[in-house]
């Protein structure tokens, strides 16, 4: 199936907000924000790839983008956190976007 993507559902019900949809807009998207910070706390923030097969991403640092799940639970609709992947910004100039497991994606701690 197709990622449903939270920076995207963030991005719409912020211009729902900003164009005047007060009936549903802010409380959707306080939901989301809620939901980010329970389930996807590394979004936006500093992160380290570790434990991959692909030997050349391991120990790669970045900033986690987005965040994903292609799994639906049939029961409430939400997006499975355990299928979920994050799209880590990887340093470097050209800023390459890889999508990672949660359980693969670290937050990178302050030197």
């Amino acid at each position: 199936g197709v990622d449903q993507s939270v920076a995207e559902a963030r991005r719409l019900y912020e211009l729902a907000v900003a164009r005047g949809d007060a009936k549903t807009a802010p409380r959707n998207l306080q939901r989301l924000n809620d939901h980010i910070q329970q389930r996807c706390s590394l979004l936006g923030q500093r992160v380290v790839i570790r434990g991959l097969n692909t030997a050349a991403l391991n120990e790669t640092r970045g900033t986690a983008v987005d965040f994903g799940c292609s799994e639906m639970d049939p029961e409430t609709g939400r997006g499975v956190i355990a299928s979920g992947r994050y799209t880590v910004r990887l340093d470097g100039p050209e800023g390459r976007l890889v999508k990672v497991r949660a359980a693969n994606v670290e937050e990178e701690e302050d030197d």
